[in-house]
């Protein structure tokens, strides 16, 4: 099937997501309802992007959050963070198992407390990589941007999953149990439904998005 043969082209598709998910940002109350709204948006430009980058000849890079020394692995718990929600910045959350201050381990987790900064530094991923990003940890278990962005889409959507179902349903298991537990902000909203937020916030903040955008309004 050729871009002709369907009823709106794929870049017209593109614009209309990221301009809805400009949207949801902008509204003076952001909530679970535009997380999941955003969700249902990104699952699409998570497999649109990409091909209209490659179809196009673009670098699309995202600046995302630096990970890679942070201990992840040893988490409790671990939202990313490091965006912008109802202009207040939403800083990394941390939760590590503390021993006691006499403990042979007590020094292991300063040394985990020091290596885990509330503010990252960005650095410029390839968008594939960015989708790929951990933004939430459970107990030491990863879960990426794009787990997390189509769980919302799936449970709380109705969008239809397409993969591994059993991996599916062990990313299900997590994400409700931190769904339920982890209430970062101080105003009550689930962490998984900021991270979907701010996987949103990242990239319409990316300098390459913001340029295929006007590149699309222009084209109109």
């Amino acid at each position: 099937m050729t871009e002709t043969d369907v009823l709106i082209s794929r870049a017209e598709t593109v614009r209309i997501h990221l301009d809805l998910l400009d949207e949801l940002l902008s509204r003076p109350n952001v909530g679970p309802g535009e997380a999941i709204y955003a969700s249902l948006a990104l699952r699409f430009l998570i497999d649109a992007l990409p091909i209209h980058a490659r179809e196009n000849r673009l670098s699309l890079l995202v600046p995302a959050p630096d990970l890679k020394k942070v201990p992840l692995d040893q988490a409790l718990f671990f939202a990313c963070g490091n965006y912008n929600i109802r202009g207040q910045k939403v800083p990394a959350h941390y939760t590590f198992r503390e021993p006691g201050s006499q403990s042979p381990h007590r020094a292991q987790f300063e040394r985990h407390m020091a290596e885990s900064p509330e503010i990252f530094t960005l650095i410029d991923m390839k968008i594939r990589n960015f989708w790929q990003q951990p933004c939430l940890v459970v107990v030491g278990n990863k879960l990426n941007r794009e787990s997390s962005i189509r769980y919302v889409a799936n449970k709380c959507g109705g969008a239809h999953y397409e993969g591994d179902v059993s991996r599916f349903e062990r990313i299900h298991q997590l994400l409700t149990s931190v769904g339920h537990v982890l209430r970062i902000n101080g105003d009550g909203m689930s962490a998984v439904f900021l991270e979907v937020l701010g996987s949103a916030w990242f990239l319409l903040n990316a300098p390459a998005i913001i340029d295929l955008r006007r590149a699309l309004a222009n084209s109109n």
